[in-house]
């Protein structure tokens, strides 16, 4: 019986079509599987699969993350222009499958850049818009390719070959890239030479895989590189060592067909407006409301605001130390005090440190609450040296004081600027400290 005579009615009856079409035409595969399915009454085996696989399968939520490949054209001959845009659907977003920077590492995508958290568009016009929509086109294959895969293109070739030789690489190669698995560390060899010279040197390919102890998998789906005019994709790896080709084989096999020029359904628009996705909308939007909202002041979280006279509004941690703890904070303090007198880098900021925390303490307590001796708990140091230098173990111990009151208050206050610029400036003074020499 003519394969003419056969009218499907299922995707594994188009499927069996294609194989006996491309026996009887001696076409390729892909234009079997689009002659297969008009036999059915659909318009290419990508719409045979959209509506025939929707029926089949148990209904799933579409992919939620949609990205727009975007080219732009000119004929400078006839003096037509315009822009052509596809939706892809993705499992994440596109910059969750590459970096902006790794599209670069592949040929399809190195003029694409992001133009929003849901577009990528080509820098460069394209010449004609025949020639803007195979570029889409096989932007948005080598994504399909990507989100069903979960790799990333490298340019670490020799990462790929036999023994990192390139010498050594598989017969027959052709539009081939490189792929990198982020979890097993390990790379795959895709090799997309047109199928008649794949099959014309399929037994020294096979030799060549034994000898190197790598294998050679076809999956179903016929590759990103140009699947409508004959090249197939090859899966190509390292046995031991490699990303294992089986599971790449079978999500790559339930992707529709790699979409392609001729079954274009994308956008066609004028090159004015420039395209602006939605994506790249709300991104500025939230931008410019993040610019017009109040901004919250500075070190407001788990501080609070009080009133320094003389001094104006200022902010302390929303906390209140023990005064037994002020009081030995204050010790610490001025036994440094009674040393640095001629060490400003270090008087000068820890004498800064008592005048605030002694702020902190009035605005914690009420006037009941403190002691009679309120003003002694910081202030009224006795003893002053005077020395005009300290020996080393007097530095060190000095600023193991410093060091100390610096772990009180981190203990008994919550964290917050006014704390952390409070203990910024413990630091420098004993920094300032620990240098002074004669």
């Amino acid at each position: 019986m003519s394969s003419e005579a056969i009218s499907p009615s299922s995707l594994d009856g188009i499927k069996r079509l294609a194989k006996s079409i491309k026996v009887e035409r001696g076409i390729q595969h892909v234009r079997a599987l689009d002659d297969a399915a008009r036999a059915a009454g659909f318009q290419n085996f990508r719409h045979a699969s959209n509506v025939l696989g929707a029926a089949t399968k148990p209904k799933r939520s579409r992919p939620g993350h949609r990205v727009f490949l975007t080219a732009y054209w000119k004929d400078r001959e006839g003096n037509g222009s315009g822009r052509e845009t596809l939706t892809l659907w993705l499992s994440v977003p596109w910059a969750d499958l590459i970096a902006p920077a790794q599209l670069q590492n592949h040929r399809a995508l190195v003029d694409f850049h992001g133009e929003g958290p849901d577009h990528l568009a080509r820098k460069h016009l394209q010449r004609s818009q025949s020639e803007a929509r195979r570029a889409v086109c096989a932007a948005a294959r080598v994504l399909q390719f990507m989100d069903a895969t979960k790799l990333r293109p490298s340019k670490s070739h020799s990462r790929a070959f036999p023994k990192g030789r390139s010498s050594n690489a598989v017969p027959g190669r052709d539009h081939y890239s490189i792929w990198y698995d982020r979890e097993t560390k390990s790379y795959l060899f895709v090799d997309e030479p047109y199928e008649k010279a794949a099959e014309g040197k399929s037994q020294e390919r096979a030799a060549w895989a034994k000898q190197h102890g790598f294998a050679i998998v076809r999956p179903e789906w016929s590759g990103m590189y140009a699947p409508d005019v004959g090249s197939r994709l090859y899966l190509i790896s390292d046995e031991t060592r490699g990303v294992p080709l089986q599971p790449i084989a079978a999500a790559l096999d339930g992707l529709p067909a790699p979409i392609v020029e001729t079954a274009w359904d994308g956008e066609s628009a004028p090159t004015v407006p420039i395209f602006v996705s939605p994506g790249a909308i709300a991104k500025a939007q939230a931008e410019r409301d993040k610019a017009k909202a109040p901004r919250e002041r500075a070190g407001a979280r788990n501080s609070v605001d009080y009133v320094q006279t003389f001094v104006g509004p200022r902010r302390r941690p929303n906390g209140r130390m023990q005064i037994e703890t002020h009081a030995e904070v204050g010790r610490l303090l001025k036994s440094v005090l009674v040393a640095t007198w001629h060490r400003k880098g270090v008087y000068n900021r820890v004498d800064a440190i008592r005048n605030e925390l002694d702020e902190w303490t009035q605005r914690e307590y009420t006037h009941g609450e403190l002691p009679n001796e309120q003003f002694e708990l910081y202030y009224h140091e006795s003893g002053s040296t005077f020395s005009r230098s300290l020996t080393e173990p007097e530095r060190h111990r000095h600023a193991e004081s410093l060091a100390q009151a610096k772990k009180l208050l981190v203990e008994h206050y919550p964290d917050c600027r006014p704390l952390r610029t409070l203990l910024k400036k413990m630091d420098m003074a004993t920094q300032s400290l620990l240098t002074w020499t004669v």
